[in-house]
């Protein structure tokens, strides 16, 4: 069910008003009913005051600070015109767009929307919004993007480390063409996804031994190969580019952490993996010392106005 920005979570609204919304109260009951499913217990607080899994994983990792370096970057060359308009897919605890803001030149007003289907991250948002640049303005969204409704067209799609079409290859180039339907003329998709590393590694071995049969992980040569193809029927520009990073698991000094981020990366709880799974993740993280290294990667791709022609 999707939500128009204005009803939900209007400009310049404070948390406690947030809390007693009568739309946000239906939309938590609903996610409680049905959007779990869809969006998994990582992203979901066991109890008040506690971090989510997601949470954790980004402590020791720093991956967020090098990957949001690289995107300030590639935002200081697309922002180039007062009031444009940026919609990221997943927005986490904002932090990760907030930080690449702070390092982008932007114009002197930019419409940020946050879409978060985890209500207990989308809350959060909601105090992390005064951290943005003060010529910033957002809205925040809880919803899923399967399920997200608006008749606004973006200058800029963000989509990074989403968990769309749950790594299912097949359903990812539907999912990249509704992006691109809710893009203007010449405005651009942003891609972030992990490269073939160590995180990458992990999760295909884990995860193929916890359901029984084969299992890969997306990657951004995955997106890059279906995003190509699209190219062949709609005029796209793409570029890409890559970071290097490193996740450092605070083994053994930090066991409860420890798996907290096994669960994020494996998407189960540690209770239902089978025990002689869970003694071979640790003895997995134990040889490597806890450290993994990771490799995001960029794709940023131009939608290309259809009265111009590509160059050869």
């Amino acid at each position: 069910m999707g939500f128009g920005l204005p009803k939900l979570f209007p400009q310049g609204l404070r948390c406690q008003r947030m809390a007693r919304n009568p739309f946000f109260a239906l939309m938590r009951a609903e996610v409680n009913d049905n959007m779990k499913k869809k969006i998994g217990f990582e992203y979901h607080k066991r109890s008040a005051g506690e971090e989510v899994p997601f949470e954790i994983f980004l402590k020791y990792s720093d991956e967020k600070e090098k990957s949001s370096e690289v995107l300030g970057r590639i935002l200081s060359r697309l922002l180039t015109r007062e009031k444009m308009t940026l919609l990221d897919i997943g927005s986490g605890t904002g932090e990760y767009l907030r930080l690449a803001l702070s390092k982008a030149r932007i114009p002197q007003r930019l419409s940020v929307t946050l879409l978060e289907p985890s209500t207990d991250l989308a809350t959060r948002l909601c105090s992390a919004r005064k951290l943005f640049p003060s010529n910033v303005f957002v809205n925040i969204v809880s919803d899923t993007f399967e399920d997200f409704t608006t008749g606004v067209l973006f200058d800029i799609i963000l989509a990074s480390h989403v968990p769309l079409a749950k790594d299912n290859v097949a359903k990812l180039p539907e999912i990249y063409r509704r992006m691109f339907k809710l893009l203007k003329p010449d405005g651009y998709l942003v891609i972030v996804l992990r490269g073939k590393d160590g995180v990458h590694q992990f999760r295909t071995r884990f995860k193929t031994k916890i359901i029984g049969r084969d299992y890969y992980s997306l990657t951004i040569d995955d997106a890059e190969a279906i995003l190509r193809k699209i190219a062949e029927q709609l005029p796209l520009q793409i570029q890409k580019f890559n970071v290097k990073a490193k996740l450092h698991l605070p083994y053994p000094d930090d066991m409860r952490d420890v798996i907290s981020v096994v669960e994020f990366l494996l998407n189960t709880n540690w209770k239902d993996i089978p025990v002689v799974i869970r003694d071979s993740i640790l003895t997995y993280i134990r040889r490597r010392n806890g450290l993994f290294r990771q490799i995001d990667g960029f794709l940023v791709v131009r939608k290309i106005h259809c009265h111009e022609k590509l160059n050869p």
